[in-house]
């Protein structure tokens, strides 16, 4: 896995951005990096929001145009920034105590799906 995910999976987790996968957002709304030219270089992924059924949202991870690193770039040119690396889904009404853990087991099932696309 690269070092680009491995970081911002740490970061959503370290600065529990997780609390965020649990607010209410419009499907294709992004829910973390927060959308600046600063923060999309840094990261040089996100995740943006799903439809919500059955009390699951779906999550999907995409690459940010501002990415540096030569994999994400390729797959960036090949399949545009809207493309998903990954999809995992969350449940809606994960108690708070129990939400860092929803979010770690929605991001490995995504480590996955980065490694078969990016590597």
């Amino acid at each position: 896995m690269s070092k680009v995910f491995k970081d911002f999976k740490k970061h959503i987790i370290n600065e529990k951005l997780y609390k965020k996968f649990f607010n209410n957002q419009n499907p294709g709304q992004r829910i973390v990096p927060n959308n600046n030219k600063v923060e999309n270089a840094q990261h040089q992924l996100r995740v943006d929001a799903g439809e919500v059924a059955d009390g699951h949202k779906n999550i999907y991870l995409q690459v940010n145009s501002e990415a540096k690193n030569t994999a994400l770039k390729k797959f960036r040119s090949k399949h545009g920034t809207h493309a998903n690396i990954a999809t995992a889904e969350i449940k809606v009404d994960t108690p708070e105590n129990k939400q860092q853990q929803e979010v770690e087991e929605a991001l490995e099932e995504m480590t996955k799906q980065y490694r078969s696309k990016i590597g």
